[in-house]
């Protein structure tokens, strides 16, 4: 009788990457986010041996290294153990019910203390056994689905209109089990899915700023209100703040506090957002000045998964500097200039940043000179 083909040999079939040039590929990426010296895949024949199921002992341990990276959750005994397509398909089920029972746990746990400090949350997140080696018992796979068979009878409205949400959400956005948890672990609070700023700066320095705010609900309470504050070293009297129409809610903007550089104020959202909805709002400010001081600091008040500020310098601007910077909760601070695109656009100058996984009190800088070209 035929031995069934180790388990490695089926996973790499379910993720397409069983031609051995694309094994090389994946595997080589692997061993850079763990450690540049372990490039190198195995052999064609190693490889053989490995997916025959009849492999005695284990791999070189940089192999096995390897391995647990590209795929987590699976020791290598258990990669390399036989198993047989059915097995798989059985695993598969059961942890695709663990997977939203856990979701289901991590919501209520979040909704019953939503003032508790949470885990560090991005790639950084997966907890580590020595350099870069990933024991999540979720990461690097699809997220789970809404047909896992768990029963929701007995959870309350707003853990099961969140669980809902969020496992759609993780099609839409393609999120990993190891992302879609992260995220559960943030209920009780209201999650910015996306915020993105335009920033229009005129030759005399006027600008224009647009902000658009994708939100997801994962608190217990409808969203009615979104307090924000704006600041402008030069203006020209109180900033002329109001709503962008055609996004998901009508917004009301509630003046909260206005000095001549300074606007405190409230989007007023109807209707509201509820516990497991998601929705876009927009607004945009005018009325503020660049003179000499050419940068822009975005506090960070919640959880934001995506930022990205796009800016435009217009009218024949020579870009003379450019950097960015993020700043954490603790004070420290990094440069952010490996995620700065700058280009010119006929006369224009352009600018992009962006930054994944943000946490509450976190700040992004971004600094740029420009000097008129000479007539």
């Amino acid at each position: 009788m035929v031995n069934p083909p180790a388990r490695l040999k089926l996973l790499l079939r379910e993720r397409h990457w069983q031609k051995y040039a694309t094994f090389c590929r994946e595997y080589d990426k692997a061993a850079r986010a763990v450690d540049h010296d372990l490039m190198g895949p195995p052999s064609r024949a190693q490889l053989h041996r490995w997916l025959s199921g009849e492999l005695k002992g284990l791999p070189y341990p940089d192999h096995c290294q390897v391995l647990e990276t590209m795929f987590p959750g699976w020791s290598v005994q258990q990669l390399l153990e036989p198993c047989a397509a059915g097995d798989l398909a059985v695993e598969s089920e059961i942890a695709n019910q663990n997977d939203v029972q856990r979701l289901l746990r991590d919501i209520a746990a979040g909704l019953d203390a939503p003032d508790a400090e949470r885990p560090v949350w991005g790639p950084s997140a997966r907890s580590s056994n020595g350099a870069g080696r990933t024991t999540s018992t979720t990461a690097g796979r699809s997220a789970p689905t809404l047909d896992a068979g768990v029963d929701l009878a007995g959870v309350d409205t707003a853990t099961r209109e969140i669980s809902r949400k969020l496992i759609m959400l993780a099609k839409v956005l393609r999120l990993s089990r190891e992302e879609a948890g992260q995220l559960a672990r943030l209920a009780g609070n209201v999650v910015e899915l996306d915020q993105r700023i335009d920033i229009d700066v005129g030759p005399d320095g006027w600008s224009t700023v647009i902000y658009h705010h994708d939100l997801f609900n994962m608190s217990d309470r409808p969203l009615t209100r979104l307090g924000r504050e704006l600041w402008f070293e030069h203006t020209d009297g109180p900033l002329a703040i109001e709503p962008v129409a055609g996004t998901d809610r009508q917004v009301a903007i509630q003046r909260v506090h206005d000095t001549p550089n300074l606007a405190k104020f409230a989007c007023r959202i109807s209707p509201a957002i509820q516990p497991g909805q998601t929705a876009t709002i927009a607004y945009t400010c005018r009325g503020g000045q660049f003179v000499s001081d050419h940068y822009w600091r975005q506090a960070l008040p919640r959880y934001t998964r995506h930022l990205t500020i796009n800016l435009r310098h217009r009218n024949r601007q020579r870009l003379l500097s450019c950097s960015a910077t993020e700043e954490h909760p603790d004070g420290s601070e990094n440069s952010a200039d490996d995620a700065l695109i700058w280009d010119y656009d006929g006369s224009d100058t352009v600018i992009t940043i962006t930054r994944d996984y943000l946490r509450p009190a976190q700040v992004v800088t971004l600094r740029w000179d420009v000097a008129r070209d000479p007539a």
